[in-house]
């Protein structure tokens, strides 16, 4: 399995940035568009409880997908190239044994949850950030320079993109959301990155998916997930 931490980090980054320069707690608008996580569910669909003020409701997925909050081997794996990489751009080397006891520690300093289909490579994570006092409600500008900030991503490891798209969409339980999708070739196979960057005050979020193109449902159920997907806060509470 293929993972695009370099994307989660550069949307740390990106909202870092909007950080620098703030003093003193920002000024919070009403939640326009909040859904509570106590509201109904529709039929069909299920509430995936990530922190406890943060919910994200998606359809129920079939028995095959797993969701977890544990980094799987692969997982932890691909983070152990990417901590060599970044060691030899800083002039450094490490053992495969520090690699992969810094990765180790990259996961378990991060809340993200993980669906996976253990049926074949596709998988998704949905991953958050909450505001602190100091930082700014973002704007739609600033949700749509994170999502470009994501499809850089591929870019940045060298992947060969083949087509790529971007664009606001509506998201239930959002204030801004923004949708991207890039097709991509990795090592001579043909993939798919796709997601949506969003605010659902007071939390920024990213909901990534990853198609290897093994199974031809995943591609319809991964589409429908980022068609259909809520959000629930408890902002107003």
């Amino acid at each position: 399995m293929k993972y695009f931490t370099r994307a989660r980090l550069l949307f740390l980054l990106f909202l870092l940035v909007l950080t620098v320069g703030c003093t003193g707690p920002a000024k919070r608008l009403d939640p326009v568009n909040a859904i509570a996580l106590s509201a109904p569910i529709a039929p069909g669909f299920e509430l995936h409880r990530v922190s406890s003020d943060l919910g994200l409701v998606l359809e129920i997925l079939p028995e095959h997908w797993q969701a977890t909050t544990e980094a799987t081997a692969q997982m932890i794996e691909h983070q152990a190239e990417h901590e060599e990489e970044n060691a030899i751009n800083a002039g450094k080397q490490i053992s495969r044994a520090e690699a992969m006891e810094r990765a180790r520690r990259f996961f378990e300093n991060s809340k993200d949850l993980y669906f996976l289909n253990t049926r074949s490579e596709a998988h998704f994570l949905f991953s958050f950030a909450k505001l602190k006092p100091q930082q700014p409600e973002p704007t739609a500008g600033h949700i749509a320079g994170s999502a470009l900030a994501a499809m850089s991503g591929v870019t940045a490891e060298g992947w060969t993109k083949h087509v790529e798209d971007h664009r606001p969409v509506q998201v239930k339980g959002t204030q801004h959301a923004h949708y991207f999708e890039i097709d991509y070739t990795q090592h001579g196979e043909r993939q798919t990155f796709k997601g949506v960057v969003g605010y659902a005050q007071p939390y920024w979020f990213w909901f990534y998916t990853y198609d290897h193109l093994q199974d031809p449902q995943d591609q319809r159920m991964l589409k429908r997930l980022l068609e259909t997907f809520e959000i629930r806060t408890e902002a107003l509470q």
